[in-house]
């Protein structure tokens, strides 16, 4: 697949021949594996995918989100939420920019891991049910001053979230989390 890489912008006009001499093998050897070269390009994409999928994988994140004690003030709990919903994003940015840059380069480097999740979970992470209901369940001990169920409050909150998450240049500066869960806690009016 690493061969592969550089001849993709070249897809219309590219022959097996050409991929085989890239890859340094016989033609005869690359047909024994792939039928042709739309076959090569299929095999390339899952590779990408694969790559992709392991690198925007939540799973860690979701793990840390549930381990959010509900003994902490509420402010403190949304915080914490923002602070692991950015490092994700962080983590994401910079993995996939460092993969761009390399594909950009020829050299489609690093480990190769299958995703973890379907395409489905190509979403932001804020998007994701399972972390709308971990976020529900830290806004529950509140459950009786909130003006809204906690499953809406957790919709909104990672849509608000979405305002801190962001990098910078985006649209702006993002806005500085402390602010984001006061504007969600105490509203706009003063």
């Amino acid at each position: 697949m690493r061969a592969v890489t550089p001849l993709v912008g070249q897809f219309d006009t590219l022959t097996m021949a050409q991929i085989a001499e890239a890859a340094g093998i016989g033609e005869a050897d690359l047909r024994a594996v792939f039928a042709d070269k739309e076959a090569v390009l299929r095999a390339f994409m899952d590779s990408v995918l694969a790559k992709v999928g392991a690198v925007m994988d939540p799973a860690e994140e979701v793990r840390q989100l549930e381990a959010i004690g509900v003994d902490q003030p509420l402010a403190s709990r949304l915080l914490q939420v923002l602070d692991i919903l950015d490092a994700y994003y962080r983590r994401v940015r910079g993995s996939l920019d460092a993969y761009y840059r390399g594909f950009n380069k020829g050299d489609e480097s690093g480990e190769v891991g299958a995703p973890s999740f379907g395409r489905d979970g190509y979403r932001m992470l804020g998007q994701a049910p399972e972390v709308r209901q971990v976020v529900a369940k830290l806004l529950e001990p509140d459950a009786r001053r909130l003006r809204l169920p906690a499953e809406v409050l957790a919709e909104a909150f990672l849509s608000l979230s979405r305002a801190v998450t962001r990098a910078s240049g985006e649209l702006g500066e993002p806005l500085p989390a402390e602010q984001a869960v006061d504007l969600f806690l105490h509203g706009a009016i003063r």
